[in-house]
C-alpha cells in the first residue's frame, strides 16, 4: 500500500491551480480525475505529481453516487490517505460526489478563494455513523427490495450470525435476536434510510428513496 496520498476530484475548467495547492498541501503524490481533461493531466505531469483517469458514470444523481463510492473505495485500498477535492462542477456531480465521499468517510476539500482550501468535516449525513452491523442490515434490505423482520434474521443466521450474535455463555433466544434486529430497523428508519409497510398481519421493510440514492441501488438495476 502508497503510504503516500492519493486525492480525487472532478475536473472544472480554470481550476487547475486550486487543484495543485490542495495537492501539495495534503502531501498526495496522486491524482485521480473523475473523467478526462487532457489541461489538467498536463499541467500535473509537468509537476511530476502521477495522474489517473477513472471516469464515473454520470447518467443521474445514483449513476454518480454508486461509482464514486466505488472508485474511492477501489483508491483506499491502495493509499493510505485518500482525500476528495470538491470543485465548482454540475450540481448533481458535486452533490454524488460528496455523499459517496460520506458513504466511504474520507475527507473533504473544497476552495473558498483563490487561496483557501476548506477542510468539510466528515461526517455530515447520518449513515456515515452506520457501525458494521447496522450496514449489513441496511445491504440486506437493498438487496431483498422487501423483507419481513423475521426472514431478515434467517438471513443474518446463515451469513453472519457471528458478527451480529458474538457467542456469549447461555444460549441467545430469537426473542432477543428479533428484538436487536428491530432496533436497528427502528434506527434506519428514522436515519430515513428504509420505511415499512404493512402487508397482511405484519409490516416488511423497504429501502427508501433516499436509501436507494445513497447505495447506488437504482442505478445498479440497469445492469
Amino acid at each position: 500500500m502508497d503510504k503516500r496520498g492519493c486525492m480525487i476530484t472532478y475536473p472544472v475548467e480554470g481550476h487547475g491551480k486550486n487543484t495543485i495547492k490542495s495537492a501539495i498541501r495534503l502531501g498526495a503524490n496522486k491524482i485521480i480525475l473523475m473523467d478526462e481533461d487532457e489541461s489538467y493531466k498536463d499541467l500535473f505531469t509537468e509537476l511530476g505529481l502521477i495522474t489517473d483517469v477513472r471516469p464515473i458514470i454520470k447518467d443521474d444523481a445514483s449513476s454518480v453516487v454508486s461509482s464514486a463510492a466505488g472508485l474511492i473505495s477501489d483508491a483506499k485500498k491502495e493509499h493510505d490517505d485518500v482525500s476528495v477535492l470538491l470543485l465548482p462542477a454540475n450540481p448533481v456531480i458535486t452533490t454524488g460526489v460528496y455523499i459517496a465521499a460520506c458513504m466511504e468517510k474520507v475527507k473533504v476539500l473544497t476552495p473558498v478563494s483563490d487561496v483557501e482550501m476548506k477542510h468539510l468535516a466528515i461526517p455530515i449525513f447520518p449513515f456515515a455513523n452506520l457501525n458494521e452491523n447496522e450496514i449489513f442490515v441496511l445491504k440486506k434490505i437493498m438487496e431483498k427490495e422487501e423483507i419481513g423482520a423475521r426472514n431478515l434474521l434467517n438471513i443474518i443466521k446463515k451469513e453472519c450470525s457471528k458478527i451480529l450474535f458474538p457467542e456469549k455463555p447461555g444460549k441467545v433466544k430469537e426473542k432477543s435476536e428479533l428484538r436487536y434486529i428491530q432496533r436497528i430497523l427502528n434506527k434506519l428508519e428514522k436515519m430515513g434510510l428504509i420505511e415499512k409497510e404493512k402487508k397482511g398481519i405484519n409490516f416488511v421493510w423497504k429501502p427508501s428513496s433516499f436509501g436507494k440514492l445513497i447505495s447506488g441501488r437504482e442505478e445498479r438495476k440497469k445492469y
